[in-house]
């Protein structure tokens, strides 16, 4: 038998983690005998047991031991069995943390009620019969292992969703789940703003200063990013040092305004050291009109060309869509090649053909 109340500063780390051990039962009661009672049938059922006299410390011995299973006696010195049930699942209701509530003396019909109500997992009404008691345990232990193992398997199962959806580096929503994101407000027919996002001279950062501080580069870009954007916008890394940002509900002047607070945010950011002397980028935006009969290659490819013209136009700098930048788009892309599509995979814009240095 084991008592936390009598180990002093021990904490849980001392313990082995519950997988490697026998089930940890922690006994509450004010009174000595009937510890000893549970102690007996639980230790004869393989069970290690922990005992804990004052309910006062319930909180911290379980936030401390994490046992499998508390008994809890009904009869207890401060407040009733169900008031000190009840206080406990009110902790995380999201944890499943078992409690079987029990008793030495004839039980009233609402008693039991009311500690089923106060969330007791299970009522044993007459704590003598070991039996019934030995049963209704290992019904609560069996429970619970299958409530962790469903929740390890949704957590396995949420943490493979997230490194689906997400780029590694930088966190951002990787291309696929950036272009699902805008394929769904299409399909809502929601308007909102398309900011193409691009490094400036980026291959001269990994060509100069090596790929891990063009690393961290793209983590600064991100994180402003992110830290600009609204909980109901979309940003991701699109490739290479590109990115893209859905700004919902924005129309031309808005997308605009946004994309250059962006910009001005991104040119403040202290670089790393050794690094480049600034970290700049271009942007080109465009407008999903949910009125027409846009898609998300048509936005995207008007996006595409305004970062063209921007690039062109001396980068780290903000233009929006207009005719203008259609005939620069074509100038940029090589007359033999065919009509690229915005949402297909291509080179890095370091590595297009361009006049000049990017």
């Amino acid at each position: 038998m084991f008592d936390p109340m009598n180990h002093g500063n021990l904490s849980v780390s001392s313990a082995p983690p519950i997988s490697e051990g026998p089930p940890r039962v922690l006994v509450v009661s004010p009174i000595a005998a009937r510890q000893g009672e549970l102690v007996e049938v639980l230790e004869r059922d393989g069970y290690e047991a922990l005992t804990l006299k004052d309910a006062d410390e319930l909180l911290r011995v379980v936030a401390e031991y994490e046992p499998d299973l508390v008994i809890l006696d009904s009869e207890q010195d401060q407040a009733s069995g169900a008031e000190i049930c009840g206080e406990l699942k009110a902790t995380d209701p999201k944890q499943h943390q078992p409690v079987l509530l029990v008793s030495w003396q004839p039980l009233e019909e609402a008693q039991l009620a009311a500690g089923l109500l106060a969330g007791a997992d299970d009522f044993v009404a007459d704590a003598h019969r070991s039996l019934e008691l030995s049963a209704r345990v290992r019904v609560q232990l069996r429970t619970k292992r299958f409530v962790d193992a469903l929740y390890r398997v949704r957590s396995e199962r949420d943490s493979l969703r997230r490194d689906a959806a997400c780029d590694a580096l930088t966190g951002l929503l990787n291309r696929r789940a950036l272009e699902r994101n805008a394929l769904d407000r299409v399909e809502r027919r929601e308007r909102f703003g398309v900011l193409f996002i691009d490094g400036d001279r980026f291959k001269l950062i990994n060509d100069n200063f090596g790929h891990l501080v063009g690393d961290r580069v793209l983590i600064l870009i991100a994180d402003m990013l992110r830290a600009g954007l609204r909980p109901g916008d979309a940003v991701g890394r699109y490739g290479g040092e590109e990115f893209v940002a859905l700004v919902a509900g924005a129309g031309p002047e808005a997308a605009r305004l946004v994309a250059e607070r962006l910009r001005r945010s991104i040119e403040s950011l202290e670089p790393p050291v050794p690094g480049p002397s600034r970290i700049t980028v271009s942007i080109g935006t465009a407008v999903f009109d949910a009125r027409g009969s846009d898609d998300v290659q048509a936005v995207f490819r008007r996006a595409d060309m305004a970062l063209y013209a921007a690039k062109r136009g001396g980068r780290n700098r903000v233009v929006m869509h207009t005719p203008e930048c259609e005939v620069l788009g074509e100038l940029a892309t090589p007359p033999s090649s065919p009509p690229r599509s915005s949402v297909e995979p291509r080179a890095s814009r370091s590595e297009q053909p361009e006049a000049g240095s990017r």
